[in-house]
């Protein structure tokens, strides 16, 4: 599930706009970060193998509203990454008949003078291009999804041994074609260009924390689910690294195309024969890569709902099919909206952010784990007052932001010019990489409470979570100011969602019980439905 279609869809803007040649590299910084979160990933779904999975691992360790914005921002990036790999879909569809990547949109508001330009590229002509292929699809899939969708384990099966085949096809007939001059210059636009390009190209790795939450299904989750992960991750980065050595050598960087990269690569270097080959593995990649996010979407939805977080609608589940009908109907619709109006580009640059955040959450989880109690048992207080759970929070607190410092001053330095400012830039990444180093050790001055138990442990605690809580922070610092705002407006709004719907529900309790006050109770037996909501409000969250 981790070869999907990402790396047919995102590698073209990746190269194209950030990383160049380099984009090699990018594709490596991208599977080191995932190795290290996958590490803290696994620990947790053997310790705790539940449905939910980051969400719930966030919950148990920072309390119900830091969990909750875990969830939102994991559904809206699910959601931005489905509708990405959708308008994929259409212009690989295109290609596959021979026809321009641009060729099945319509484009509504451009000009005169650029229409003649419209189907060179998916933004080339101006206005706004409609994508009603890439909406069809979801709503297709989502439809198959509602209904359930038997045998999906062999469908599976069947379309990641076409992608498989095609990669091997492209690494053997591009690599006859590849201009080694088409390297120079490596990296166009630097060190920034090349974690911008890892930033965007995460996505291509996602699916190995849907590994992590089938522990539960493992005969021997601590010998099966590293093997399965790390197995996975490394054959990823090793096929993704030698397809970008392909196809930045047989086309220029800036002249890579966007939509649907390597069809359009192969047509130009004279081999048109094979752009409809890689166009039908590209397809069956990024069906996978679709179904993939708009099943998982809607249980993070539903998990969080029967958790008294969202309203009980989204936790129904169809009396028929037993599938999450509203929440995957919901999922379906946003989907395809984004997919219909908003282009690659523009998506590609929003589409990591929200999972590098829910990452570095589930890093930073996990120092809180080891040296906190668990949820239900007594926390105890030090001299000074404070409990072991404080303690370990402040200490992750504390890594974030020498983390955020670090990262911000990085990328004041790569985007300064030489002189006065890029001194301070200088002096504030090299202090605040000093606090996080020392935040990170600061942990062995607590006792572990909670070792791993279930076969598996993170090595080099605290040292390799805090890694994980680095990488993601400096990836996200690198993606443009744009991924920037929308990450800070939905984080505003969630939280401003929670707080009214926590009103509301505790003025419905009160109502209810006459007005006594009832602890730890979000909801219970809200709806007609009979749906029970009970407030994920653990011990952790408590203290």
């Amino acid at each position: 599930g981790v070869i999907g279609g990402g790396v047919f869809v995102l590698t073209g803007a990746a190269a194209h706009d950030h990383a160049g040649p380099a984009v090699l590299i990018s594709y490596l910084v991208a599977s080191a970060t995932s190795a290290v979160t996958g590490l803290c990933y696994t620990e947790f779904a053997c310790e705790a193998p539940v449905a939910g999975a980051s969400y719930v691992y966030v919950s148990m360790c920072f309390g119900e509203f830091a969990g909750y914005l875990c969830g939102c921002n994991l559904g809206l990036e699910l959601t931005i990454s489905a509708a990405a790999v959708a308008r994929g879909w259409t212009s690989y569809v295109a290609t596959l008949f021979l026809a321009p990547p641009d060729a099945l949109r319509v484009r509504i508001g451009e000009t005169p003078s650029a229409s003649s330009n419209a189907s060179s590229s998916s933004n080339g002509g101006g206005g706004v291009a409609l994508d009603l292929p890439a909406a069809f699809v979801v709503a297709f899939i989502t439809c198959v999804l509602i209904f359930g969708m038997k045998d999906s384990a062999r469908f599976n099966t069947a379309v990641t041994a076409v992608s498989l085949a095609v990669i091997a096809f492209v690494l053997v007939a591009g690599g006859t074609e590849v201009n080694v001059d088409n390297w120079t210059p490596f990296a166009p636009n630097g060190a920034g260009g090349i974690l911008a390009g890892a930033s965007v190209v995460f996505f291509s790795f996602v699916g190995f924390d849907t590994v992590a939450t089938c522990a539960e299904e493992c005969a021997d989750p601590g010998r099966d689910l590293p093997v399965g992960i790390m197995g996975s991750l490394g054959v990823c980065a090793a096929l993704y690294a030698l397809m970008c050595l392909v196809i930045t050598g047989m086309t220029p960087y800036e002249n890579i195309d966007v939509d649907a990269p390597f069809a359009v690569a192969f047509k130009t270097a004279g081999m048109g024969w094979a752009e409809s080959v890689i166009s039908l593995g590209a397809l069956a990649a990024i069906t996978t890569a679709l179904l993939s996010s708009l099943m998982g979407q809607p249980r993070v939805y539903m998990a969080m709902a029967r958790d008294g977080l969202l309203p009980a609608w989204f936790a129904k589940v169809h009396p028929r099919f037993g599938t999450p009908a509203n929440a995957s109907a919901f999922t379906g619709v946003t989907t395809g909206v984004l997919a219909l109006v908003v282009d690659i580009e523009a998506l590609a640059e929003l589409v990591s952010i929200g999972t590098l955040v829910v990452f570095g959450s589930v890093c930073a989880s996990l120092l809180v784990w080891r040296h906190a109690p668990a949820p239900g048992e007594d926390d105890e207080v030090d001299g000074g007052g404070v409990t072991a759970r404080a303690a370990a929070t402040r200490r992750a607190g504390a890594l974030v932001a020498s983390c955020v410092a670090f990262g911000a001053s990085h990328r004041a330095l790569s985007l300064g010019e030489p002189g006065t400012n890029a001194r301070i830039a200088a002096g504030c990444a090299v202090l605040s990489a000093t606090c996080a180093v020392l935040a990170t050790a600061s942990f062995h001055f607590l006792e572990r409470r909670n070792e791993p138990t279930k076969g598996f442990a993170t090595p080099c605690v605290p040292y390799v979570p805090a890694l994980g809580v680095a990488a993601c922070v400096v990836l996200v610092f690198s993606l443009g100011p744009p991924a920037w705002v929308r990450l800070g407006a939905y984080t505003i709004l969630c939280a401003g969602f929670y707080v009214a719907r926590g009103l509301t529900l505790d003025s419905r309790i009160r109502e209810d019980s006459g007005g006594c006050e009832v602890d730890g109770v979000l909801a219970v037996g809200a709806g007609d439905e009979g749906t029970e909501m009970t407030s994920l409000r653990t011990a952790a969250a408590r203290d």
